[in-house]
Formats: C-alpha cells, sequence, structure tokens
C-alpha cells in the first residue's frame, strides 16, 4: 500500500504545540503571580483566560498531529497488507484521511477516544471515567463522528469537483476508532441509520474493505489525475 503523509504539516503543528505550550504556561504563571498583586490583580483574569485558551489549543494539536500513535499511523498499520492499487492520503486534502482504492475513495473520520463508545440511534455517548475527568482539558471532545464524517466527506467531494466532473469517483465516509483500548457499541435497533456512515474499531477496517462490492474500476487516467490532486504539495 502506498501512504502519502503532509510532513510539512506534521512539522508546523508540533512547533505550534511547542510554542503554545511555553507561552500558555508563562501566561498563566504571569497570572497566577499578579493574583497576589493587588496592583497587577485587574490583569490576573485575563492573563489566567489567555493562558487557558493557549494551553487548549497546544493539547488539540498535540493530541491530533504530535503524541503517537497518531491518527495516519494507526490507519497505516491497520491497512498494512493491501496492495499498491490502495493509496492512503493523511492531512493532504479537505478530509484529514483519505483511502483511494480501486474502484473509490474513502474519506475516513479517525477518532482517538479510548473506553466503551456507544452509538445509540443518532447520538453518541462515551462511559464517564475518572480518568477522562482528569484528561478534560487534554482530550478532544468525541461530538458527533456520524456529522463529522459526512461533513469531511462532502468537503472532499467539494474540492473534488473543481477539478473533475462526470468522471468523480463515489466518495463514502467511514469512522474509525483508532485507540488500541476502544470498544464500540452500535444499537442494532437503529436500522438503516446506523449503517449511514459505516463506524468501526481500526484492527476492523480492512475486513470492512474487503467486504464491499467491488464496484467498477477507476480508469487509469482518472486515477492518476486523483492521486496528483489527493497528494497535494505533500511530495
Amino acid at each position: 500500500m502506498k501512504v502519502t503523509t503532509n510532513q510539512k504539516l506534521l512539522r508546523q503543528r508540533s512547533q505550534l504545540v511547542r510554542w503554545t505550550s511555553m507561552a500558555g504556561l508563562i501566561v498563566l504563571g504571569g497570572g497566577l503571580i499578579a493574583s497576589f498583586n493587588e496592583a497587577y490583580y485587574f490583569w490576573s483574569l485575563p492573563a489566567l483566560l489567555i493562558g487557558f485558551v493557549l494551553a487548549n489549543i497546544s493539547a488539540y494539536n498535540a493530541n491530533r498531529y504530535v503524541r503517537e500513535p497518531r491518527a495516519d499511523q494507526a490507519l497505516e498499520k491497520a491497512l498494512r497488507g493491501f496492495d499498491n492499487n490502495y493509496h492512503l492520503f493523511n492531512y493532504t486534502t479537505a478530509a484529514p484521511h483519505v483511502l483511494l482504492t480501486p474502484s473509490r475513495l474513502y474519506a475516513i473520520t479517525a477518532k482517538g477516544q479510548d473506553g466503551i463508545i456507544r452509538k445509540q440511534g443518532t447520538r453518541w455517548k462515551r462511559n464517564f471515567s475518572i480518568k477522562r475527568l482528569f484528561l478534560f482539558f487534554n482530550e478532544e471532545a468525541l461530538g458527533n463522528p456520524t456529522q463529522e464524517a459526512l461533513s469531511n466527506a462532502e468537503k472532499l467531494r467539494a474540492q473534488l469537483s473543481q477539478a473533475f466532473s462526470d468522471d468523480l469517483p463515489p466518495i463514502e465516509p467511514l469512522v474509525v476508532f483508532t485507540h488500541p483500548n476502544a470498544t464500540l457499541q452500535l444499537d442494532s435497533s437503529s436500522g438503516a441509520e446506523r449503517d449511514e456512515v459505516p463506524a468501526m474499531l481500526a484492527k476492523d477496517l480492512k475486513k470492512h474493505l474487503r467486504s464491499q462490492p467491488k464496484g467498477a474500476p477507476i480508469a487509469p487516467e482518472v486515477r492518476r489525475r486523483l492521486t496528483e490532486v489527493l497528494q497535494g504539495d505533500a511530495v
């Protein structure tokens, strides 16, 4: 399998994490010191708020782009064994992860949460734990992976529609939970709604892809153009 990852973006986000982390600590420290001095007490609250924002920016980018195994690394491992007709693109398009297969494109939304994750109808829930309480400000919220995946697929479709017309292959959304300690529970009573956007653990991704109908193969020239557009400035 081929893999193209935007290393430039990863380096930029790594630098952003370092600078925002450092700046956040300095501002928070300054705010704490100011709170003990009546002459500067007025500045303590704004400093604490700014420091809090910087810390959250740092944590968000660290979780997505720095802390290993990153989503792109987990997906590459999960897809290992496919031949070169499969090409994974990471952080190069409007969708974070895109898999080009012989017959279609998958816009993959990777989620890094651990623990028990439930989907009931259209709602997603995650079990509470003491660990989550301590990591509240250092962990990305679960949100609604279904809607996020649909949005990512639509963004990718809009981007590719500018370069392709009638020969654009199907684009399908997927939700993949990459944390090795994640457990996924899907409500079997939700029927078609449950299958609107397939959701699975990373270890089940390859099995899911192999179970899909083959479909009409993408023409070689279309595939070449798709590869050029999808890799962007990453190479």
